[in-house]
């Protein structure tokens, strides 16, 4: 009898305030046919509390990976980017940062903070599905964070 490989769902981390964009998502990495576990928190208040692992995150598994907003009401993408890397529990997790702006200080700031790929959300659909192969991408290759 053959044993049957057990692939671990990729554990992926959202903190996005736009319902919309997380759901374009979902489907975006459902195309990529490859197991994942979706966990969002809406704004930057939640982020934070997950990373500093407070209230009802006390015991949340970590992460494969953390998709950052830039744009978050009450806390910054890059307050939260910032946590994130000073937290030991979060020690070589990949962030993504992605946001509409298109601005190249934005990136080259928070690479210098420690975000592994910066991706511009894209206006259209089927860019929107691109992204999906990018952080299935992200999630295959070697951690360097």
């Amino acid at each position: 009898m053959k044993h049957a490989s057990v692939v671990r769902n990729a554990r992926i981390l959202v903190i996005e305030d736009n319902v919309s964009d997380v759901f374009l998502l979902k489907r975006a990495l459902m195309k990529q046919e490859f197991p994942f576990e979706l966990v969002h928190l809406l704004n930057g208040s939640e982020g934070l509390a997950f990373v500093r692992r407070t209230g009802l995150y006390r015991e949340a598994a970590v992460p494969d990976l953390i998709l950052l907003d830039l744009n978050l009401s009450k806390y910054t993408g890059e307050d939260i980017l910032r946590e994130i890397r000073n937290a030991g529990h979060l020690r070589g997790v990949s962030v993504c940062v992605w946001s509409s702006s298109q601005s190249r200080r934005d990136e080259a700031q928070l690479k210098d903070i420690g975000v592994s790929q910066f991706i511009t959300k894209p206006a259209g659909l089927d860019q929107f599905m691109e992204i999906g192969k990018t952080i299935k991408d992200l999630l295959m290759a070697p951690h360097t964070v």
